[in-house]
C-alpha cells in the first residue's frame, strides 16, 4: 500500500499569512504604547525666565505613530494585486477597470 503525497497536502496555518491580521496587530500595538506612555510617561519640562512649561512626552510620539498607522493601514488593508507594479506588457494589455483598487479611498474636497 503506497500513499500518494499529493493526495493530502500538509496542513498550513493560513491565519499566519493574513496581512490584515498582522497589520491590525501592529496598529493596535503602536497605539497601546502611546496609551501606556501617556499614562506612565513623565513630562518634558522647559524652564525659562517666566516660569516653566510642562509638555507630556506622548506628544512627541504622535508625529511618528500617526504616519506609521497610515502606512501600515494602507499596506495591510489593500488587496495583494495592488502591490505588484505593472510591467510594460501587462500595462498595455490590462484595462484599467480590471486592476485592483484599495479597500478605501480618500475623497478629495
Amino acid at each position: 500500500m503506497s500513499s500518494d503525497p499529493t493526495a493530502h497536502p500538509p496542513a498550513r496555518a493560513g491565519w499566519l499569512y493574513v496581512r490584515a491580521l498582522w497589520g491590525s496587530l501592529s496598529i493596535m500595538t503602536m497605539w497601546l504604547v502611546v496609551l501606556l506612555v501617556g499614562i506612565f510617561g513623565d513630562d518634558f519640562v522647559v524652564n525659562n525666565s517666566s516660569g516653566f512649561t510642562k509638555i507630556p512626552v506622548v506628544v512627541f510620539l504622535l508625529p511618528f505613530v500617526l504616519p506609521a498607522t497610515i502606512v501600515v493601514g494602507r499596506r495591510a488593508f489593500t488587496s495583494p494585486a495592488a502591490d505588484t507594479p505593472p510591467t510594460r506588457d501587462s500595462d498595455a494589455k490590462t484595462p484599467k477597470a480590471e486592476r485592483a483598487e484599495p479597500a478605501f479611498h480618500a475623497k478629495a474636497a
